[in-house]
C-alpha cells in the first residue's frame, strides 16, 4: 500500500508539474550556472540510490563548458530525471557518465549508461508522454517511475529553448543529451 500510494503521489506531481509547464506557469530564474557544481549537487541528492546499487559516477566537463546562464534549478531537475532513469536501467556496479562540452553555440549535457539500451523504434518516442519501451527497460514501473519523467525534461529543456535526444552507446547502454543554446541566443531565452 505504501508503495502505491508513493508512486500515485508521485504520477500526480508530475502530471500537476506538465500541466503548470503547459500552461506556461513556469518561467525562468536565469544566473551563471557552473555545471561542475549542477552535477555535483545532482550526484549528490541521488547518492543513496547510486549507493544501493554500487554504481560510480563519472564526471568530465571540458574548460569550455565550466558555466552557462540558465535556470539552474530547472536543470538540476532535469538532469536528476537522466541520471536517476541511468541508475534504475544501469546494471549494480557499473559507471554512469555525465559529460560536459560546448559545440559551436551550444553546451551540450549527458548522460550516458550501460543498460539494455533502448530499441531504435522507440528513440524519438521515450519523450512523449506515459511512453514505455517493451523489454526490460519497462522495468522501471516496478522502480516507480511514472512515464513523465523524460517528457518534463523535454518541457524544462524546451523553456531553455534547447533540444533533447537520445541514442544508444556503441557496446550496450543509452545517452542522453541536452543541448542549450549559449553566446548570442542567450536573449532568445524567456525570463519570468
Amino acid at each position: 500500500i505504501a508503495r502505491n500510494s508513493g508512486r500515485m503521489e508521485r504520477l500526480v506531481a508530475d502530471l500537476l508539474r506538465l500541466a503548470r509547464l503547459d500552461a506556461g506557469q513556469e518561467g525562468l530564474n536565469l544566473t551563471v550556472c557552473s555545471i561542475e557544481s549542477l552535477f555535483a549537487s545532482v550526484v549528490s541528492a541521488l547518492t543513496p540510490l547510486i549507493d544501493a546499487k554500487e554504481q560510480r559516477i563519472e564526471i568530465a566537463v571540458h574548460i569550455s563548458a565550466e558555466t552557462i546562464t540558465a535556470d539552474s534549478n530547472k536543470l538540476h531537475d532535469a538532469l536528476s530525471n537522466l541520471v536517476e532513469n541511468a541508475v534504475h536501467y544501469t546494471p549494480s556496479g557499473t559507471v554512469i557518465h555525465l559529460a560536459a562540452s560546448c559545440h559551436k553555440e551550444s553546451l551540450e549535457l549527458s548522460v550516458a549508461d550501460r543498460g539494455p539500451g533502448v530499441p531504435d523504434t522507440d528513440l524519438t518516442r521515450i519523450f512523449e508522454r506515459f511512453y514505455r519501451v517493451d523489454g526490460s527497460r519497462a522495468r522501471a514501473r516496478d522502480q516507480g517511475g511514472t512515464g513523465l519523467g523524460l517528457a518534463i525534461v523535454k518541457h524544462l529543456v524546451g523553456l531553455h529553448r534547447g533540444s533533447v535526444r537520445a541514442a544508444n552507446r556503441e557496446g550496450g547502454g543509452t545517452v542522453i543529451t541536452i543541448e542549450l543554446p549559449v553566446s548570442g541566443k542567450r536573449s532568445e531565452v524567456p525570463t519570468s
